[in-house]
């Protein structure tokens, strides 16, 4: 984001501010009302604060999570700031952790409360620093417990806990919204102009569950990779790993996504006659599934997990994987290094078995083999579904409080396919009573618009061009690779972010690595 980043889309009404929404003008203004450390002493329903100390730039350096050091790099902010922490206890076993950073000069009047991911666990740092810099006031939850956001014991807090669960679910992102604004508020002696949220995955299912359950909390909501579909999503997950983990015979071996990739980058993977590294279209990809030479039982697999879980009636319960996902993606998600270590270690295998032991069965024995998808499906909406699920499809108080909604997807996501994002968007047009067409879409992008970016993997990275403003993105004005994903070494790529159902299309003339020669067009 790196400062004060805004890009125009579409319209002059719809404005990233490090991809947050905004419709903002003017400056900064006036400093602070109160002292930093005077808001130790505010008392605030249910709420302890334990610290509330000025920061001179570059005099805190951010705390780096075990799980995360192979990705995060500790940095000091290079900022003045009021720094605030605290906890908040809505039920006697509520422990929910915040913070809140106030910037010192500067502040645009913005608030902006960010995301959290995998199963939460820790404050966000790495996601408050481009909002702090950019002069928003900006706080993140660790959504009611201290636990690592990956790994085997990433969930073992929910067990035997249903109100750290409600916590997890909406109610830590609510109540440190409310109480992060009347902090603010009591800063600057004057309440933000405009609230907004950005967040990913978890955060993603954090800002629907905002939009539908707590509309007037934001003006401006950013999802990515949207679980909003909670059960849905984990109930596909062990689907998916008992099907391609029943047998060796049908098990997909990272030697199996090798070929696959490459028949699919040979069918898919061209862009006026020229390869970009990456399928351009996944929506519109035709591959002869037959040619690319697995074995009928690895076949079957394949073709399996492409259309998605299915009911005994063949109702489909949940989206299928995009084509282009495959290699290296479904390597970490779905197969893992070999057969024995896919069953704990790939993803799907770690988030659905630890969120079916710990949150539904209550039974750290329980295994994804034998998975019956109705049973698994119900069982999870009977006991989580009303905490975890955010899936009202008309937005009704939401566009009633004026709000904006930005979804973003990235189409080689192996995770939370991006074919849920369409999928979704699409029942919210057909929600509203009209056709998907220009009218019907032009309607519902008043308020709603899902961009879907080629070549990008779970909330950033992957081949194409995955920096784009999102949460602890660079926010350039297009879409941009740099080289070896490295901003130092110069840009490789840059493309347009189309609103959906359009997409890039090249003109046909000029370099098709720059951003210039496309344009935004219906497929």
């Amino acid at each position: 984001m790196n400062g004060v980043n805004q890009m125009a889309v579409c319209s002059r009404r719809w404005v990233y501010v490090g991809f947050a929404v905004a419709a903002l003008g003017g400056g900064a203004l006036p400093a602070f009302a109160e002292s930093c450390e005077q808001l130790a002493q505010l008392k605030l329903a249910d709420t302890h604060i334990s610290l509330a100390q000025s920061m001179a730039a570059d005099a805190f350096t951010p705390p780096v999570p075990s799980w995360a050091k192979k990705f995060m790099q500790p940095a000091s902010i290079p900022a003045a700031f009021c720094r605030v922490t605290g906890e908040l206890h809505p039920t006697s076993d509520s422990n929910i952790k915040f913070e809140v950073w106030l910037p010192a000069t500067g502040w645009t009047g913005r608030y902006e409360s960010v995301g959290n991911g995998g199963f939460a666990g820790s404050i966000r740092y790495d996601s408050m620093r481009n909002p702090l810099l950019a002069g928003s006031a900006v706080a993140s939850t660790d959504d009611g417990h201290d636990a690592p956001a990956v790994g085997p014991t990433s969930a073992d807090w929910a067990f035997g806990h249903p109100e750290k669960i409600v916590d997890h679910g909406y109610r830590a992102v609510h109540l440190t919204a409310i109480t992060a604004k009347a902090i603010t508020t009591a800063f600057y002696g004057h309440a933000p102009a405009h609230n907004y949220f950005v967040g990913c995955s978890k955060g993603g299912q954090e800002a629907f569950m905002e939009a539908q359950r707590y509309p007037d909390d934001f003006d401006g909501i950013v999802g990515g990779a949207v679980a909003n579909q909670w059960t849905d999503l984990f109930s596909s997950m062990m689907w998916t790993q008992n099907l391609n983990l029943a047998t060796k015979e049908s098990y997909l071996s990272p030697e199996d996504l090798a070929k696959i990739g490459t028949a699919i980058s040979a069918a898919c993977d061209t862009l006026g006659g020229v390869k970009s590294g990456f399928v351009q279209d996944p929506l519109r990809c035709e591959v002869n599934l037959k040619s690319i030479g697995l074995t009928p039982a690895k076949l079957r697999t394949y073709e399996a997990l492409h259309r998605g879980p299915k009911d005994h009636a063949g109702r489909a319960t949940y989206a299928g994987h995009a084509y282009g996902s495959e290699d290296p993606g479904w390597q970490d998600t779905i197969s893992g290094t070999n057969f024995e270590a896919a069953q704990t270690q790939a993803q799907m295998s770690m988030y659905g078995a630890n969120f079916y032991r710990n949150f539904i069965y209550q039974d750290k024995n329980w295994s994804f083999h034998g998975f019956d998808l109705e049973k698994g499906r119900a069982d999870a909406v009977r006991v989580v579904g009303n905490s975890m699920n955010a899936e009202d499809v008309h937005f009704a108080d939401f566009k009633a409080h004026g709000g904006k909604l930005i979804q973003y997807a990235g189409m080689v996501d192996s995770i939370v396919t991006p074919l849920s994002s369409v999928k979704f968007y699409q029942a919210v047009v057909a929600a509203d009573g009209h056709k998907p067409d220009a009218d019907g879409l032009a309607r519902i992008q008043q308020f709603y618009r899902l961009f879907l970016a080629p070549g990008v993997g779970h909330c950033g990275g992957g081949p194409g061009p995955n920096q784009f403003g999102q949460a602890g993105g660079g926010g350039d004005v297009e879409p941009t690779k740099f080289v070896g994903d490295d901003k130092a070494k110069g840009v490789a790529m840059t493309r347009p972010l189309c609103p959906f159902p359009q997409v890039a299309k090249y003109k046909g003339t000029g370099d098709v690595k720059d951003a210039a020669n496309f344009e935004c067009k219906a497929p």
